[in-house]
């Protein structure tokens, strides 16, 4: 049992406890515990919907607890789908009537995967039922675009969802092309997959999940060439434990999505080297498994690390005998990204600059990451300010640069704010249009909008033999105080961030491999 399927099989109970069993219930088939079940919230999330992948995939594995009830559950979410889909075709996520482009096609590329995997055990009448069901998910995404932010692993979900309903329907919809080609366009000539405002290698690894799936259908070539160019770029942020992502990536994510990258490993060298050494942190704790994280990350998780496990068996084992990047004793500048990578004998370390000298070091004499910090943050009598706001202008000059500085504000929602969003969800969110732009602010205030201060970071890196010299010359707003490099210190919302693992308890900055060296410019205080 390869450790995969071992990780599917240990988490077939938290899963299937997702689902409302009770055959008298209104709401049998929901996933959403804290709409059927705890009853807190006032909108089912219908991301939970999309577990039917991962149940087929333990039955077709023969790990399922019981066959006969799996089937009857898959059955029933998916029935229960058709009473989460409004008339537009859209399924919601985080709020009543969001019109979730995203989860829309999450969902349907989850039904049809199931459909798909379990054909031989459905009868004709229930996959025409089925499909009755997935078609309005697929006419919305078909018919509307995600306009609030270029969020590459949204569209390839949509890629997957569009050509898969073309092999079960036996359709021909071309959408799936002309997503591919927002895709492309928005890719960088680094590799990377364009995330809000640059790359994210966590949330890399999970559209790479969803283009595989679109590529093991469609076996477009275009689309294999763009797979090679990402892995290229994603290759070479292998962490020495194991792990992938942080601070350094657009969105700080540090989740790693298997099903992808196993996927494509007999098709391209890059994919089974970024696997073969991710695994290696999976078995060694490093890596968050599905049943670390919550709930609402949960699905789309559990079902990568399902689809690895559902293709793992079937690969050709590799012979490549390429090595990781940190290994190569090489320095690397991904100047359109803002990222610049240094490994020797003693150290690797991976900088971004333009995201306010965000800075992770791991020690390779024990493959430990010693160092993770987040740029600075400072506060005044009036605001606290951050660097950690991505610039893409920032020049970079043999290790020198400067960091602008923003306001740093938290924003939580309140009574008030979820009253007028439930009122909203009533009148204008019944405009895609509309809804849209709601999302457009959102994203701007919490991720994209930045408001300059007075006030820059001067920032040197240096790379001594045994240590990063970290030199900084702070012109700072007046009456600040507190100011400081913060570990691990997060400038926008990102619900899927901010996860804990054993080696980030570790992280201290009086590490001796980084030494920071901050002079202040003479200014009123």
């Amino acid at each position: 049992m390869n450790i995969y399927t071992h990780i599917l099989k240990e988490n077939q109970l938290r899963l299937l406890n997702l689902y409302n069993f009770d055959s008298i219930s209104s709401t049998r088939g929901y996933g959403d515990r804290k709409f059927w079940a705890w009853k807190t919230i006032d909108f089912p999330n219908a991301t939970f919907q999309g577990g039917v992948h991962a149940i087929a995939i333990s039955v077709k594995l023969n790990i399922a607890i019981d066959n006969a009830f799996y089937l009857n559950l898959i059955d029933s979410i998916i029935k229960a789908t058709k009473e989460l889909t409004y008339a537009n075709g859209s399924v919601e996520e985080a709020y009543p009537r969001e019109n979730s482009f995203c989860v829309t096609a999450l969902v349907a590329f989850d039904i049809l995967s199931a459909i798909d995997i379990l054909n031989s055990e459905f009868s004709e009448s229930q996959i025409a039922t089925y499909l009755d069901i997935v078609c309005p998910l697929i006419n919305y995404i078909s018919k509307y675009n995600e306009k609030h932010a270029v969020i590459s692993n949204h569209l390839a979900t949509a890629v997957a969802a569009i050509a898969m309903w073309n092999k079960v329907s036996g359709e021909d919809n071309p959408r799936w092309k002309e997503l591919l080609g927002i895709i492309y366009e928005n890719q960088s000539e680094e590799g990377w997959f364009k995330e809000y405002e640059g790359p994210d290698p966590g949330y890399q690894t999970l559209c790479t999940n969803y283009l595989s799936a679109a590529y093991m259908v469609t076996e477009d070539q275009e689309l294999l060439l763009s797979l090679q160019k990402s892995l290229f770029f994603l290759k070479h942020f292998i962490h020495p434990d194991g792990s992938i992502g942080g601070l350094y990536g657009s969105r700080n994510t540090e989740v790693y999505y298997p099903g992808g990258i196993v996927c494509l490993s007999d098709h391209l060298d890059d994919a089974y080297l970024i696997g073969r050494e991710m695994a290696k942190g999976i078995e060694a704790g490093t890596n968050l498994l599905p049943q670390y994280v919550d709930s609402d990350n949960y699905i789309p998780l559990l079902n990568s690390y399902a689809y690895a496990a559902f293709t793992e068996e079937s690969l050709i084992k590799n012979n490549t005998t390429d090595i990781p990047f940190y290994r190569k004793g090489h320095k690397v500048l991904f100047e359109e990204a803002g990222i610049e990578l240094f490994s020797n004998d003693k150290y690797f370390s991976i900088l971004n600059y333009k995201k306010g000298c965000c800075l992770k070091i791991f020690n390779l004499q024990n493959n430990t990451c010693e160092a993770e910090i987040g740029g600075v943050y400072g506060r005044t009598s009036k605001y606290d300010f951050t660097s950690q706001k991505f610039n893409k202008v920032t020049e970079y000059n043999n290790g020198s640069f400067f960091s602008p500085l923003y306001k740093f504000e938290e924003a939580y929602p309140s009574f008030i704010q979820t009253i007028i969003i439930r009122a909203m969800a009533l009148t204008i969110f019944r405009s895609v249009f509309f809804g849209e732009l709601f999302k457009k602010m959102i994203v701007k205030l919490l991720m994209t909008g930045k408001k300059p201060i007075q006030g820059s970071i001067e920032n040197k890196i240096i790379y001594h033999e045994d240590y990063i010299e970290l030199r900084q010359f702070q012109n700072l707003p007046k009456n600040t105080f507190g100011v400081e490099n913060m570990l691990r210190f997060k400038s926008i919302h990102m619900a899927s961030a901010g996860y804990n693992l054993p080696q980030h308890f570790r992280l201290n900055k009086q590490t001796p491999i980084l030494k920071i060296c901050v002079s202040l410019f003479n200014q009123e205080r």
